[in-house]
């Protein structure tokens, strides 16, 4: 009797674990992909059509490349290699941020459409001396070395440097460095560098924590920046692509008017432009993303003139965005049209399996497994060599697998492994009570 019942709770376990393994997620659409045979590696790139169904909270997580018999392959998001670096050195003007009172919103610090440094003065500024100063390197600097022009009197100066990619958020490099300039001729003590480190940026503040800064607003102080600057030739990653917009919706706001644009998808933006209406000569925009529950988050401004066209891109920090907003302080005669750049993501994934591979994107449930893909390319880059980049793989066709249905949670399958397995717990334990009352009511010999 006990062999019957160890038999049928070993079945019915079994039966369990098969019935989840034999069950794969839905996902919402699956691309066939077209290789080339011999290649230790693959990398493909995400159509545009492809971020309506891969998920935002998902991280792309939910993006899989499977074999022939709809095993997952190891796979994973693709890291370009390093680009080559080389040495530069330039000359900044250095460009005083105006002090303001306490408790009261200081200048604002934002980029125009070439990426310049634009400063408002705040509402309250106060006179004396500027504690920050900023200046610009035009291109993402690694920097190495930092050297002040020559004072026109003594200093004792403690600064703190800090450096940014977007003029919002800032990366702290030294903090108490130290500058001194004191007497001339022989004895005299010029200290005028300071060391840095980090990654590279384009932005760099010069904070005076100790000390009256030796430079004048308004006139001309310069710096001499020295570092490293990627290779832009050798740089491996994917095409950027431009999406003109119209606007969605027009909404007064305040003295102003907001415009806001929908994109086809959640796509990975890098850079906006905006081309002006008939009847327009000139205006300026404040870029915001929104975010969440419609909440904004600053991107830069843009200056546009009928004269200059389009202008320069409004570079931005790389990230998926949905809903994006023009802001105008004044009315314009017809809504502008917005450009979008976005960058696609690329997937690798290495040979496992037997071909064809397709690439499923978009699911409730299904994610991909954390295969150690990176350690995997960078040893192929160590064997190949600097020059090494995975295979190309194309998609070649795109075919609706479950579609809306593998991104609905409660269209999801009702996962029935979870009670299976509390039902062999329970008869389990139901079997080893029944063993431990036969066991119990045997007569002692």
């Amino acid at each position: 009797m006990r062999r019957e019942w160890r038999a049928c709770l070993l079945i019915a376990g079994l039966g369990v674990v098969s019935a989840r393994a034999d069950t794969p997620p839905s996902f919402a659409v699956a691309y066939a992909l077209d290789v080339q045979p011999g290649a230790k590696a693959y990398v493909v790139e995400l159509p545009q059509d492809a971020y309506a169904w891969a998920s935002i909270d998902a991280g792309l997580g939910d993006v899989v490349v499977v074999d022939a018999h709809d095993r997952q392959v190891a796979a994973g998001l693709y890291v370009p290699a390093t680009p080559t670096a080389h040495p530069t050195t330039l000359d900044a003007p250095l460009l005083a941020v105006p002090p303001s009172a306490g408790g009261v919103a200081g200048a604002r610090i934002q980029r125009s459409t070439n990426g310049d440094i634009l400063i408002e003065p705040g509402a309250a500024a106060v006179a004396g001396a500027p504690s920050d100063w900023l200046f610009d390197a035009r291109q993402p600097v690694a920097a190495e070395r930092l050297e002040f022009a020559p004072f026109d009197r003594d200093a004792d100066l403690r600064i703190d440097i800090d450096a940014s990619s977007d003029l919002q958020d800032w990366v702290p490099l030294v903090r108490g460095a130290t500058v001194v300039t004191l007497g001339k001729g022989d004895g005299a003590v010029d200290a005028r560098v300071v060391k840095l480190q980090g990654a590279p940026a384009r932005y760099y503040r010069v904070h005076v924590a100790r000390g009256e800064a030796p430079w004048v607003a308004g006139a001309t102080a310069r710096v001499t920046l020295s570092g490293t600057v990627e290779d832009a030739a050798a740089k491996d990653e994917s095409p950027r692509r431009w999406l003109e917009l119209p606007a969605a919706s027009t909404t007064q706001s305040g003295q102003g008017v907001d415009y806001d644009y929908r994109l086809p998808a959640a796509l990975p933006v890098t850079a906006l432009r905006v081309k002006l209406g008939n009847g327009d000569a000139v205006a300026r925009f404040d870029a915001i993303a929104i975010e969440g529950t419609m909440t904004g988050r600053q991107l830069g401004t843009l200056v546009v003139t009928s004269q200059g066209g389009d202008g320069r891109p409004l570079e931005v920090a790389r990230s998926r965005r949905e809903v994006l907003r023009l802001h105008s302080a004044t009315p314009l005669r017809n809504p502008p049209r917005l450009l979008v750049e976005w960058q696609a993501d690329r997937i690798v994934f290495l040979p496992e399996g037997d071909a064809p591979y397709r690439l499923l994107v978009g699911s409730h449930l299904g994610r991909r497994a954390a295969w150690p893909i990176a350690d995997a390319i960078e040893a192929l880059r160590k064997d190949g060599g600097p020059a090494w980049r995975p295979e190309p793989a194309a998609t070649a066709s795109v075919r609706i697998a479950d579609g809306s249905k593998a991104l609905d949670a409660a269209a999801a399958p009702f996962d029935w492994t979870r009670p299976l397995l509390w039902v062999v717990l329970l008869l389990g334990a139901a079997a080893v009570a029944a063993m431990a009352v036969s066991v119990l009511r045997k007569p002692k010999a």
